[in-house]
């Protein structure tokens, strides 16, 4: 129904659709709309507003302002905005106060006439629409059901719930109480046996009990269902089946209770350790009284301890507790199978609880908070062995092992072995139980493993000094045991028995007394092993030995002293004879070499027979020698003087001219027939001239030694005639013996001796003679001369082909290109040029004729190497440099014509190069057709192609400036990957200042940038756009900044913003209270706070702050203030501003770079700079070196956000040569006047560049 007035209400009325309800609903609103005129409106609101009395309207409660406040947030709680919303709260309660006190007076007739106000504002209209459907029927109906349907009221139904209730509602599957019965902790198989035994407990139980009993209750009370079952068997028991349904229902729903129950008391019995066992700082076994439930055990595994099992198994086990509680209660059978025996095949069972179920989640979800909270301790109880964690890591074995390669006292090992003690008695007296609250840690196995590494690392020491010990003593053993060999050997000779009996006196006196001292050492050393070693029969048998040593070498010296003296008398016995018979050697071989003074036949017999002779002599003279210095020796050894026998020496004085006479005598006869008969082509002018010069002089020395005895004189004077006569022929012999003597030279010398001269292969020097030739000597030496240097240009000449015949290139492959190219030259280019000089040399020769066609040939041989060398060295230098160049697709894209014409030249020299490696050798090599021509033409490409890449390179720079900061090498890498954005990741640190680097989604999408601090296509446009995307968001960034300043603690505000932001946003802040001080003269009252905002800016600014007050600044025109770099943020951009000069933040990202301290000296210069830049002029700090002309240039340009390096900042100005710098000023000069007159681009150098307001700042020493 609809209420359209309080007196008049409908009663029933028949039902109406939405549609008709709302058509009624508008007639009534239109009946009673009577709007009120512009006149009774205005007085209206006038009676509102000044009509009434403030002492008549109520004031708002005050516990309506406490009851907003505490619905929002403390942080709001001193904003401003907040206290204009409640006064705007406070006056809109007022207004409506007022407005319901004249409406309220309005509704009287009377006061609406006098009021002259005949109808109010009306209200927005309510409408209502109601279902139009009655609900008589469906109540009867619904009625009628229940009665016929409803089974919860049917007896059985209650005597199921009293049969749950007293009997089988306290059941659970698993019952805490069950747990404090058992021997806790568990083991995890033990514990998930308890839990599978419990549960299987309690499912019989409700199989074998619940379930019958509930069956015999339908026997019971038959009559309260009995009668639903249809009695003919045609009728189907739809009333039977719904009411099995319900009973089905009740029974899941008691089932459902034991299980939820079950779980949670097994969640109850878990929360007993819901506190956890995050122990702070050292662990405390009363602190968990609770009985632990699972016994865990710690083992070693690898290089670290683990628990067995693994604490997650433990939750897994836990988990699947609760999950063996719910699966026990599933495919319990209806009653309905019980009571009709042919529904079992059905398979219709009780539903219980779900594992997905919310319930059963939420139940998980807390039991895991339980157990993750019990899983801190334990791993926190483990930091208790990270003092034994050399032993598991075997770094203690390596520091065992450490020590015993160095040379350590018994002392030190046994202070190693004490401290090994010392940590297996710690770990000994560690608990073997850990109670932790869930969880008990058990380390037995972990101690005895410990504990046996810390006896192997003992074992280790005291092995080791075993074995030390059976070493020594075995080497003392042997050393003895050489004494005693040595001391018992018998001498063979003089100088073993002398060596002998010093090695017995030494032995006496040294070695036995060294000795002693070592087997103290080894007593010492048996002593430390008995007290930490267990020595085997072998060791006491060897420690026995070393002890009984010393009296043993005792006897056995006393016993071999007396033999040696003996020995000693037979051996000076012996000496004595051997001196003797010496003696009557010597007189035997000087009567011998007397029988020499009075020979003097000449025969070739006798002299042969005399060499001979004299030879044995010699012969018998060295044995003599030798038995003299083996007496002397012995007699040394004996410490006897030495006997000499000066009658050797004089016998071999006298000797030494006998032997030399005879010798030269029989040599220069035996030759000089060979040289005179022989023929000559086989003889060696200079060999045999030599041969001669050395006979003269002998024999002419001879003469004079022989001066007084007459036969050997006799001898020498004739042989001395005899060898100067045949010097006679030494021209001739020169001449015709010179192997420069060719055909052409024999013609000239018949021409000279008027008849032909032609030698054969028989020819002597005889046959020469008598041709009459001597007569002609001055002539034929000339020719000979001639013909020497003939033949060794000659020579020089094919020594030169023979050094070229094998010398090759030496080629390396060249990457993965298939080709090679020429790895060194330098042998091939030092011989090179040495050959050409040589050659140019021989040429220049006045004895070049015979030979100077072929030397010629060979020049220019020479010279064509050469040119292709120095051609096919500058190809490849420059394929190498442009082939990886082309190898980019993008490049050729790019450049088409000079990927074409380098085609051309990859071709030609692959082709050049295959040629080359079929035979490397440099004469074969650079013989191929055309080869020089094909170079030139490949050098004339290749500077074709550098000048269109250097052309390419210089479009993408004026069209990203930045790129003028990398080098060629470095912009080809990235503009030969445009499809690789990521390539110029390791250039943006050139390009842009602050950007590390660049943050790339999986679509190659820019997210963000990165400075150096970690603060977190063609590529040339695309880096433009990361150029303009950086400005655009450090604006943003910066803008972001700047509305939370006020809304965040400023500790916590700086902590959340880039340093660059920090700084900017400061500065805005700090320009707008100063200058918020000055105009209401507050500047030394807010001193304090401005410090605050200061101290994240610099302490300059606190400076500037305190100078101001002092000096007190009261006008924003003051000087002291507008020469202060100031910052506004003004229209959504950043504005700098100094004096006159008015700069836009350039935006730059920076990064959090560090900063200049301000000093009054850089406030001067960036007052200069700024005016300059005002100017458009440039500026150039001078002064002395390391006063900061540069970094305060660079850091002018961090406070204006622009990269220093694009800001024109030349340091060393003063260095550049006039030339230079004339050509400098004129660029910097176009460069000024184009920023002079707003022209974003402007002609330099003959090239369009994009133009920045930025100036042109140099710095000089």
């Amino acid at each position: 129904m609809y209420v359209c007035d309080r007196k008049a209400v409908t009663t029933v009325s028949p039902p109406l659709t939405p549609e008709q309800q709302l058509v009624i609903m508008q007639e009534l609103e239109n009946r009673n709309l009577t709007e009120p005129t512009p006149t009774e409106l205005e007085r209206y609101m006038y009676y509102i507003s000044n009509g009434l009395q403030e002492d008549t309207v109520a004031p708002q409660p005050f516990h309506h302002i406490t009851n907003i406040l505490k619905l929002l947030p403390s942080c709001f709680h001193g904003n401003r905005m907040l206290q204009n919303l409640l006064e705007e709260l406070k006056s809109s309660f007022n207004f409506s106060v007022r407005k319901s006190i004249v409406d309220y007076i309005l509704m009287d007739e009377q006061q609406r006439k006098r009021l002259s106000i005949s109808s109010i504002p009306l209200p927005f209209p309510q409408r209502v629409i109601r279902a139009p459907v009655p609900w008589s029927l469906s109540y009867r109906h619904a009625h009628s059901w229940c009665t016929q349907n409803l089974f919860t009221v049917n007896p059985i139904m209650h005597q199921l719930q009293e049969l749950w209730i007293n009997n089988f509602s306290d059941l659970r599957f698993v019952c805490s109480e069950d747990f404090h019965s058992e021997n806790l902790p568990l083991l995890p198989s033990e514990f998930q046996q308890f839990i599978q035994m419990q549960c299987q407990t309690i499912r019989d139980l409700l199989i074998n009990t619940w379930l019958p009993q509930c069956a015999s209750l339908f026997f019971t009370y038959k009559d309260a269902w009995l009668p639903l079952v249809p009695q003919r068997d045609d009728i189907v028991p739809v009333q039977a089946q719904k009411f099995f349904s319900c009973v089905a229902a009740l029974m899941s729903l008691q089932l459902r209770s034991l299980v939820m129950a079950s779980l949670q008391d097994l969640l109850h019995f878990l929360s007993l350790h819901q506190d956890g066992t995050d122990f702070r700082e050292c662990y405390d076994e009363l602190y968990y009284t609770q009985c632990p439930l699972l016994l865990v055990k710690l083992r070693v595994e690898e290089s670290s301890i683990t628990f067995q099992p693994p604490l997650p198994q433990c939750w897994d086990l836990i988990k699947t507790s609760f999950i063996h509680i719910i699966t026990s209660a599933d495919h319990l059978p209806r009653v309905e199978c019980y009571l009709f025996p042919e529904l079992q095949k059905m398979d219709l069972t009780l539903r219980s609880v779900r594992q997905d179920e919310s319930l059963v989640t939420d139940l998980l979800n807390r039991a895991r908070v339980i157990y993750q909270r019990n899983t801190l301790g334990p791993h926190r109880y483990l930091d208790v062995y990270n003092k034994y964690s050399s032993l598991l890591d075997q770094s203690a074995r390596q520091d065992i092992l450490s020590f015993l390669h160095e040379k350590h006292s018994l002392q030190g090992f046994v202070k190693k072995i004490e401290g090994v003690k010392c940590v297996w008695n710690e770990i000994s007296s560690l608990r073997v139980t850990v109670p932790l609250s869930l969880f008990c840690l058990e380390a037995v196995k972990l101690h005895q493993d410990l504990c046996d590494r810390t006896e192997n690392l003992k074992h280790l020491l005291i092995t080791f000094e075993l074995e030390e010990n059976r070493q020594l003593n075995q080497r003392i053993c042997q050393r003895y045991q050489q004494i005693v060999d040595t001391v018992m050997s018998v001498p063979a000779n003089t100088e073993e028995l002398v060596e002998l009996s010093q090695f017995l006196k030494h032995t006496s006196d040294v070695t036995v007394h060294t000795l002693r001292d070592e087997i103290s050492e080894a007593a010492e050393r048996l002593s430390f092993l008995l007290d930490y070693a267990t020595l085997t029969g072998d060791d006491f048998k060897l420690n026995s030995r070393v002890f009984h040593w010393p009296e043993q070498i005792r006897n056995v010296c006393e016993v071999h002293q007396d033999k040696l003296a003996n020995q000693r008398v037979h051996v000076e016995e012996q000496l004595r004879k051997r001196i003797a018979e010496l003696e009557h050697t010597l007189q035997g071989l000087s009567k011998d070499m007397e029988v020499f003074k009075k020979r003097e036949v000449m025969s070739a017999e006798e002299m042969k027979n005399n060499v001979e002779k004299l030879s044995g002599i010699t012969a018998r003279l060295e044995n003599a020698s030798a038995q003299l210095e083996y007496i002397n020796k012995e007699e040394c050894l004996l410490e006897k003087e030495q006997t000499q026998f000066p009658l050797l020496q004089t016998i071999m004085t006298n000797k030494q001219p006998y032997d030399q006479l005879w010798s030269t005598a029989l040599n220069f006869h035996t030759k000089s027939d060979v040289w005179m008969n022989g023929p000559f082509m086989e003889l060696n002018a200079e060999q045999i001239s030599d041969d001669l010069s050395n006979m003269y002089r002998h024999m002419y020395k001879l003469k004079k030694g022989f001066s007084e005895v007459a036969a050997p004189r006799r001898v020498a004077d004739t042989y001395s005639t005899k060898i100067q006569k045949f010097m006679q022929h030494l021209p001739v012999l020169s001449t015709i013996c010179n192997p420069g003597i060719k055909a052409r030279h024999w013609e000239k010398i018949s021409s000279i001796v008027g008849f032909d001269v032609k030698p054969d292969a028989h020819t002597s020097l005889l046959n020469m003679l008598e041709l009459g030739l001597p007569k002609y000597t001055d002539k034929l030496e000339e020719i000979s001369a001639s013909a020497s240097k003939e033949y060794s240009l000659e020579k020089a000449l094919e020594k030169m082909k023979n050094e070229w015949t094998e010398l090759q290139f030496d080629f390396t492959q060249y990457r993965d290109t298939g080709t090679s190219v020429v790895s060194s030259v330098d042998d091939i280019q030092v011989l090179l040029d040495d050959h050409i000089i040589k050659t140019q040399t021989i040429k220049g020769s006045p004895f070049i004729k015979p030979i100077e066609v072929e030397c010629k040939e060979w020049e220019q041989k020479l010279l064509q190497v050469q040119d292709i060398l120095d051609a096919m060295l500058k190809c490849q230098s420059s394929w190498l440099y442009l082939e990886p160049i082309f190898s980019s697709e993008d490049i050729i894209a790019q450049m088409p014509e000079e990927g074409r014409k380098f085609g051309i030249v990859d071709t030609c020299w692959r082709d050049i190069v295959t040629e080359v490696l079929k035979d490397a050798r440099v004469l074969v090599a650079t013989a191929q057709p055309n080869m020089l021509g094909r170079l030139h033409d490949s050098n004339i490409f290749l500077e074709e192609i550098q000048r269109g890449l250097n052309t390419y390179l210089e479009e993408k720079r004026l069209y990203f400036p930045r790129f003028f900061f990398l080098s060629n090498d470095e912009l080809l890498e990235i503009l030969s990957e445009t499809k690789d954005p990521q390539r110029v990741q390791p250039h943006l640190k050139k390009c842009f200042e602050g950007i590390a680097k660049l943050e790339f989604t999986s679509e190659l999408e820019i997210t963000g940038m990165i400075s150096s601090e970690r603060e977190t296509g063609m590529v040339e446009k695309w880096l433009l756009e990361v150029e303009q995307m950086m400005l655009r968001s450090v604006r943003d960034v910066i803008q972001g900044g700047l509305e939370q300043y006020t809304e965040v603690p400023r500790k916590k505000w700086v902590l959340q913003w880039p340093g660059q932001v920090v700084i900017c946003a400061s500065s805005i802040f700090w320009t707008s209270e100063v200058s918020n001080a000055i105009q209401n003269n507050t500047l030394r009252r807010s001193l304090t706070e401005l410090k605050a905002v200061m101290s994240f800016v610099h302490h300059t600014a606190r400076d500037v702050v305190v100078k101001l007050a002092q000096d007190g600044v009261s006008s924003l025109n003051d000087f002291q203030w507008i020469s202060q770099l100031r910052y506004y943020w003004e229209g959504s951009e950043v504005m700098l501003r100094m004096i006159t000069t008015e700069v836009t933040y350039g935006y730059e990202y920076l990064g959090n770079s560090p900063r200049l301290v301000i000093t009054p000296l850089t406030d001067r210069c960036y007052r200069t700079l700024m005016g300059a830049l005002k100017l458009n002029l440039g500026g150039a700090p001078e002064g002395p070196a390391g006063t900061g002309k540069t970094e305060t240039t660079k850091d002018l340009a961090k406070a204006l956000a622009k990269q220093s390096g694009a800001w024109a900042c030349f340091d060393e100005f003063n260095r550049i040569e006039v030339e230079v710098l004339s050509v400098v000023a004129q660029q910097v000069l176009s460069i000024q006047q184009a920023i002079a007159k707003n022209l974003k681009r402007f002609v330099f150098e003959g090239t369009e560049a994009h133009s920045r307001t930025q100036p042109a700042a140099s710095s000089s020493p």
